[in-house]
């Protein structure tokens, strides 16, 4: 895999809007706090955009992460927030060109889409994190701690968790961990960006979806196969994933009579996704994951 050079301060995080848009305020506060740590930053051409809720049209959006991965200047690339909008731009992402020009690319949400495709044709580590205006107006100091350690660690090591992790099973596995939010990642199914779970760990987190749309989605990539290829599983933060009705299958519930059944290496409450305090994990790296140890390592740094 590819890996970008590690972030320092005095470094140049460019910031991109795949999805949808925030206000120029917003953004500006963004990039005050984010110098305010010690970076430079470098805005996209189209991030003031609008066009309906997206942060510009599809072919704009998608040029400034072009544009950045190309820019020299540019150590980081850093998403302004999720939303929605990623899937209509990811085809035209320059893959032949990230190739040559690797960096750390952060988001999360509706950004998993993104992650997918460099993860899976560009090759490339990606770091699931806090994003310019979802995070860093009032960041706490975990996710910060976590997410500086991240994009900067190039030794394999312990992902530190806020809080204890629990398991539904036994057993210690590795292998390359992929995913991000569930919901997002239903809709490459049956596409080019269509992940492939052979061998890996499966990352998936989700926010305010009922447990009957998660129900769907797990039952789908069971009937699908799909989760008979792994190796383990990790659930990161369900936030707000609650029944439906009176009658609906409890959040664990649900994820243990969905889950249980494949005998591997199950690992949850891992604080990463929708959540605060949040863990920054990067995509793409070899991870061992430790149900009797209740452990989460990093086999490699994610970045040079």
């Amino acid at each position: 895999m590819l890996k970008g050079k590690k972030l320092k301060k005095g470094h140049t995080i460019g910031i991109v809007a795949p999805a949808n848009s925030g206000s120029k305020g917003e953004i500006l506060r963004a990039k005050i706090e984010l110098e305010n740590l010690g970076y430079r930053v470098k805005l996209g051409e189209h991030i003031f955009d609008t066009w309906n809720s997206f942060a510009g049209i599809d072919k704009d959006r998608v040029s400034d992460i072009n544009n950045f991965f190309r820019d020299s200047e540019i150590d980081a690339i850093m998403c302004l927030r999720g939303g929605f909008g990623s899937i209509r731009i990811v085809k035209d992402l320059d893959i032949e060109m990230i190739k040559k020009n690797p960096k750390i690319f952060i988001g999360y949400s509706d950004i998993t889409t993104l992650h997918s495709a460099l993860n899976q044709k560009a090759g490339l580590i990606t770091f699931h994190g806090p994003m310019a205006t979802s995070n860093f107006f009032d960041i706490d100091k975990f996710t910060l701690d976590s997410f500086i350690e991240s994009v900067r660690n190039t030794k394999s090591k312990e992902i530190i968790n806020p809080e204890e992790l629990r398991s539904f099973t036994k057993g210690k596995t590795s292998g390359v961990v992929i995913g991000g939010n569930l919901t997002t990642l239903m809709g490459d199914m049956g596409t080019l960006n269509e992940l492939d779970f052979k061998d890996k760990i499966l990352f998936i987190e989700e926010i305010k979806e009922p447990t009957y749309k998660i129900d769907r989605a797990l039952s789908q990539l069971l009937n699908s196969g799909k989760l008979n290829q792994l190796n383990g599983i990790i659930l990161g933060d369900f936030n707000n994933c609650l029944p439906g009705s009176k009658s609906d299958i409890s959040l664990m519930d649900l994820l243990g009579d969905r889950l249980k059944k494949l005998n591997i290496p199950i690992i949850y409450n891992f604080k990463s996704g929708h959540c605060k305090p949040m863990v920054t994990l990067p995509l793409g790296i070899e991870l061992e994951i430790d149900c009797d140890n209740l452990t989460i390592k990093s086999l490699e740094g994610a970045v040079k």
